[in-house]
């Protein structure tokens, strides 16, 4: 028997095997989404085209065309960028990174809008609302038939998102440390924003306080609930006591719970009191208000203990820990594993949002040279942060600007994040349930706005989004991306949109009736119509998820 000869392959190095990976990477990503749009249901389908256009029609209601196009445009995009930054190749991720440079840019200008609406008070705060929901849902669209949206994808996506920023904080100093004035303004300046920041957070004396307080107690309870789950202390435990500490554990992150909701109610009465009481022209709700507001004792003590400087101390301290915890138990499990291709996986991310910031802080130096950043810190920022950023060159200035996006990046993907911790959104349809929710804050915005009809129709159609899209994903789920279901989704939409019909004709019906057509004056009757119609809208909500 003769054997057929041994032919000796050419070993391929490491850099050869990138190169590969990187020719091969369009063909995957087309691979990738044609296995997408061939998962998803007709349902689906229906659902994502329905939470886009409804979002489109009712932003150009409340903030017009191109602010509502920008918003929508911008949550699509960053879902596919999130999508590449939570794969496990490292190549992937990589590319994930170049594409979330420019992406940042498209989700950074909604977000300044929404701060600088916010910041106006009155009638802004809602106008930011709306902008926020916008991307919220086309952001949700776009993760509809993800597989990892709600397992751990968006976390995952939103870290490589911040470790992109590094990179690109990296640009920025290696332009900035040659600069001799820079630098000599920078520790003055770092100490100054640092103070500025204690105040914010931590003594918290100014209108901000109740806000500030919300956020801080939300991303505390945030970082606890997940660091306690990604740890699990109760390992570390001996055996005849792991049984109460788990037990503690789990009461512990109920408390979690219960704390995020304390805080999302917090933040909301800090929006919509001072509109209820014709204080349309305040930012937030105030420390004092609150003390005005509810009665005594009660105000005075809500208000001591939101502005106490020793609990905010505690908060920030307990969420160090947090975060402190769980970057040493990543570091423990990537240390049990491969840590060439876990280092690997880490920093591409960083190289890649590097290497495209270098490109665009070019392009960009001259245009953001002229937009004049130090005049819009200026009244904002501590002066000698306007100083620092007026003595920076302009390539390290627009690279920063470009942090700065990735930041709101991220901080949209962990924002969803909360919501699904939390168990705000379910685990399953989380693509549905999101965008429903943020099409249910365009209906609100449009009953603050006395649009009450129109915020009763765009209710409807936020829960025809929500069950049409669980309908498809549990078809697709339950039966797989195979079968054959369309007889069936088109009855079950058929269903869907006449029960959302029947619901909010009679809605508007009711309204109509009991309407009263004379001009409102009266503080206290215009909050009475604007509880009016967002009662209205609660209604049909409950009507429809009955």
């Amino acid at each position: 028997m003769t054997r057929s000869p041994t032919v000796d392959r050419p070993e391929t190095s490491s850099s050869e095997r990138a190169l590969d990976g990187v020719r091969r990477f369009p063909a995957r990503v087309l691979r990738s989404v044609r296995a997408a749009l061939e998962r998803a249901t007709v349902s689906e389908v229906v659902a994502i085209g329905l939470a886009l256009s409804i979002g489109i029609t009712i932003g150009t209601v409340l903030v017009g065309s191109q602010v509502a196009v920008l918003a929508s445009v911008a949550g699509l995009a960053a879902a596919g960028a999130i999508v590449l930054l939570a794969s496990e190749q490292a190549v992937v991720r990589g590319v994930g990174g170049v594409l979330a440079v420019p992406v940042s840019l498209l989700v950074l200008a909604p977000t300044v809008l929404v701060a600088d609406l916010v910041r106006v008070g009155g009638v802004g705060r809602y106008a930011g609302v709306t902008v926020w929901a916008l991307l919220v849902a086309a952001f949700a669209a776009g993760l509809f038939v993800w597989e990892r949206f709600g397992d751990g994808g968006v976390r995952r996506g939103a870290t490589g998102t911040v470790v992109a920023a590094v990179g690109v904080v990296g640009v920025a100093l290696f332009r900035l440390v040659p600069e001799s004035a820079a630098r000599e303004r920078a520790g003055v300046a770092a100490a100054d924003a640092a103070g500025w920041l204690w105040n914010a957070v931590v003594v918290a004396d100014g209108p901000w306080a109740l806000g500030s307080f919300a956020v801080l107690l939300f991303a505390t309870a945030v970082g606890l609930r997940t660091s306690l789950n990604y740890v699990a202390l109760e390992r570390f435990m001996p055996p005849d006591r792991r049984a109460s500490v788990s037990a503690a554990l789990d009461g512990l992150e109920r408390g979690c719970d219960v704390a995020v909701r304390l805080a999302v109610v917090i933040g909301l009465a800090a929006v919509v009191v001072p509109t209820l009481a014709d204080q349309v022209e305040s930012t937030l709700l105030t420390p004092g208000d609150l003390a005005a507001v509810v009665p005594a004792p009660l105000g005075e003590g809500l208000a001591a203990l939101i502005t106490a400087s020793s609990l905010r101390l505690v908060l920030c301290l307990v969420l160090g820990l947090a975060v402190g915890f769980a970057g040493l138990e990543w570091l423990r499990r990537a240390l049990r594993r491969d840590a060439a291709r876990v280092f690997a996986t880490l920093v591409a991310p960083a190289l890649g949002g590097g290497v495209v910031a270098v490109a665009l802080a070019w392009a960009l130096a001259e245009p953001v040279l002229a937009a004049d950043p130090a005049a819009g810190l200026d009244g904002v920022a501590p002066a000698s942060v306007v100083a620092l950023a007026g003595a920076v060159p302009p390539f390290a200035l627009a690279a920063g600007v470009l942090a700065v996006g990735l930041v709101s990046l991220a901080s949209l993907s962990f924002a969803v994040v909360g919501l699904r911790t939390f168990r705000i959104v379910p685990r399953r349809a989380i693509g549905a349930a999101l965008a429903a929710g943020a099409i249910l804050l365009l209906a609100a915005g449009l009953a603050v706005v006395s649009r009450v009809e129109l915020a009763i129709a765009t209710a409807a159609g936020a829960f025809v989004v929500w069950d049409v899209g669980e309908y498809g994903d549990g078809m697709r789920r339950d039966l797989g991306a195979g079968s054959t279901t369309v007889r069936a989704e088109f009855v079950h939409l058929g269903g869907s949109l006449l029960s959302g019909l029947v619901i909010a004709g009679g809605t508007i019906a009711l309204y109509r009736w009991t309407a009263v057509d004379a001009p409102v004056t009266d503080p206290a009757y215009a909050a009475l119509a604007v509880v009016t119609g967002l009662l209205a809208v609660v209604l049909v909500a409950w009507a429809l998820r009955g």
